[in-house]
């Protein structure tokens, strides 16, 4: 009789899903013969794939093992930043002097690449402010009085904020565009491209003649710009007393009717015009009071930190529609000028004001000296 030929069922292989819930449930802890049920496989494949898994091992990095370990990388930033306050800028911190100091025996450009690993590169020293010790004791002392006032303080009791600008005027689409590239801060561009047009940016000193500028005194209080007066030729005792007599106590009696028979105003403390005779004498007389901001604070007038950039921003907006062949005259310029001084929201400038108390407390934690904006 002829053999009986048993016939072979072909081999199916594991399908993506099977393999996913065979991983799943060897990770649970259950044993091949409850996968091989689950799944309605063979125990022997379900043996291979475990025994597949439980083999597999982490990949060895390739390459040369780091040479500093994460706390390594911590000493060496935290040595760089104890020399250098030790430094104090006169001379400078060396990566090998900062090898020397964490007590390393790596190269200098493994402590160069830990410090770049942390964000820290060699930048040139910014010129800080001429601020002496007294003034940083001045400054430190205004944030101790006037930080724990409350936001009414600065929105209500104080009715003015002074200060004083020079504008430069632009009137044609050169001077505008020389403006607008001032202002821009900055465009995506790869390492070679640094000089390329539209990358490039005219220089601060660049002598071009664009017209005579214009100075202009300004107070602003919680809501709304009060004074805004072009001055004529350099600010001194008789523009100032002009200013506070005949401009700025108006303005404030208008502003309050019947609510105060005195005044206080903040302004800059600058010799020339603000503290001359002449202008003393004016505030006496109009009985206006002075919060003296310390010296060298621009940190801490509204005017100075965000109501001059806000307007330079929004006359370079404006400019953005206009046509090259479009010319102002001067007139014209300075009238634009003040209307868009004078249409500021009153939100940005009770925000602005306010923001004083915020600054104050930032100065109190800096102790006098300049703060994280």
């Amino acid at each position: 009789m002829p053999r009986k030929v048993q016939k072979k069922t072909a081999f199916r292989h594991y399908s993506g899903e099977e393999k996913e819930f065979l991983a799943k449930w060897h990770e649970e802890g259950k044993t091949p013969t409850e996968i091989a049920e689950l799944l309605g496989r063979d125990l022997s494949s379900v043996f291979r794939h475990v025994k597949a898994m439980s083999s597999k091992k982490k990949a060895k990095p390739v390459g040369r093992p780091p040479s500093l370990s994460s706390k390594e990388v911590d000493r060496i930033v935290s040595k760089a930043k104890d020399l250098i306050k030790v430094a104090d800028s006169k001379y400078q911190v060396t990566a090998s002097m900062i090898r020397t100091g964490a007590r390393l025996t790596c190269c200098v450009r493994t402590v160069l690449d830990a410090l770049h690993s942390r964000g820290l590169y060699l930048h040139p020293m910014r010129e800080k402010p001429v601020r002496t010790e007294e003034d940083e004791q001045c400054r430190l002392e205004f944030a101790t009085t006037y930080g724990a006032k409350p936001l009414s303080f600065w929105a209500k009791t104080v009715d003015a904020y002074l200060d004083n600008k020079w504008f430069p005027v632009y009137l044609n689409a050169r001077g505008r565009a020389y403006a607008a590239k001032r202002t821009a801060r900055g465009s995506f561009r790869s390492p070679g491209d640094g000089l390329a047009k539209g990358h490039v940016k005219p220089r601060k000193n660049l002598k071009v003649n664009f017209g005579k500028s214009v100075m202009i005194s300004a107070a602003i209080s919680g809501s709304k710009v009060l004074v805004w007066h072009k001055v004529e030729g350099q600010w001194d005792a008789v523009n100032a007393s002009l200013m506070y007599g005949k401009l700025l106590a108006p303005a404030l009696r208008k502003a309050k009717p019947n609510l105060k028979r005195k005044f206080l105003v903040l302004e800059d403390n600058a010799p020339s015009g603000y503290k001359s005779k002449l202008a003393i004498a004016t505030k006496l007389e109009h009985k206006i009071n002075v919060l003296e901001l310390p010296r060298r604070s621009p940190d801490l007038n509204p005017l100075d930190y965000g109501f001059w950039a806000e307007l330079n921003k929004r006359m370079r907006k404006q400019e953005l529609t206009f046509r090259d062949t479009k010319k102002e005259t001067r007139d014209e310029y300075i009238e634009r000028l003040r209307q868009t001084a004078t249409r500021m929201p009153a939100k940005f400038c009770k925000a602005l004001v306010c923001s004083l108390k915020r600054r104050c407390v930032d100065l109190r934690a800096a102790e006098g000296r300049d703060f994280q904006e």
